[in-house]
């Protein structure tokens, strides 16, 4: 199975200063994969490399089996790939339904969005008169992860999901991105915060200076980070 996000030896920098140096990274059709790291690790470097924002200065970037460094923003949305960049990505002037119809620039009928949007966020039919600004922020975020995965992609990225959010919200947004791997979606979510994400990740990487530190099962690397902060043997 052709792997449908893969980093090989991924280097990138702004202006002279390097900050990936040589990061490999695999994610397969279904698989939920956590970037975990503390501030300034590289993590944000990282999506923009992917999501097309960033050129790498050297290495590979495959999407669908297809190397795509350099490519535009676009091709990348053509290729499949998704991003939910850090914040509430949502018109806040807009309602709920008028937020949702905005994507049906990909061909999908108004109809049909919204129904594969309720079925991940029923709390959403409920607010679909709503003007999005007015709501909390978990639903919100809701509205953003709603808006992508009505779309159907075939590669998510979901950059800081948790951030600012209730842990009851959190467990709510996680949970509808394991459904949608179900489906055979690939998700990259880059976190700062771990434990919640690993309750749902199939792998995991830690990410400093740039680097990925650590690779495997979210266990282990929950297992790697108890030792890093309790310095247990």
């Amino acid at each position: 199975m052709t792997p449908l996000l893969q980093l090989r030896d991924i280097h990138a920098a702004y202006d002279e200063i390097e900050v990936l140096h040589g990061i490999d990274l695999t994610i397969a059709p279904g698989e939920v994969v956590a970037a975990l790291g503390p501030n300034g690790a590289g993590k944000t470097t990282l999506m923009r490399v992917i999501s097309g924002e960033l050129e790498p200065t050297r290495g590979d970037l495959l999407v669908g089996g297809r190397r795509m460094n350099g490519a535009a923003a676009s091709d990348l949305a053509r290729a499949g790939l998704c991003t939910i960049p850090e914040g509430r990505g949502v018109f806040p002037n807009l309602t709920v339904r008028e937020n949702l119809w905005m994507m049906t620039h990909r061909g999908m009928s108004r109809s049909a969005i919204e129904e594969a949007a309720y079925s991940y966020f029923p709390r959403l039919e409920d607010r679909r008169t709503q003007t999005a600004g007015t709501m909390s922020g978990g639903e919100q975020q809701m509205l953003a992860v709603a808006r992508a995965v009505s779309t159907r992609p075939s590669l998510l990225l979901l950059d800081e999901l948790s951030m600012g959010l209730a842990p009851l919200v959190v467990n709510e947004l996680l949970t509808a991105v394991g459904k949608l791997a179900d489906t055979g979606v690939a998700i990259l979510i880059v976190e700062q915060f771990a434990e919640a994400v690993l309750k749902f990740a199939d792998h995991a990487v830690i990410i400093s200076h740039g680097r990925v530190t650590a690779s495997g099962t979210s266990a282990l690397i929950r297992e790697e980070l108890r030792n890093a902060y309790l310095g247990t043997a």
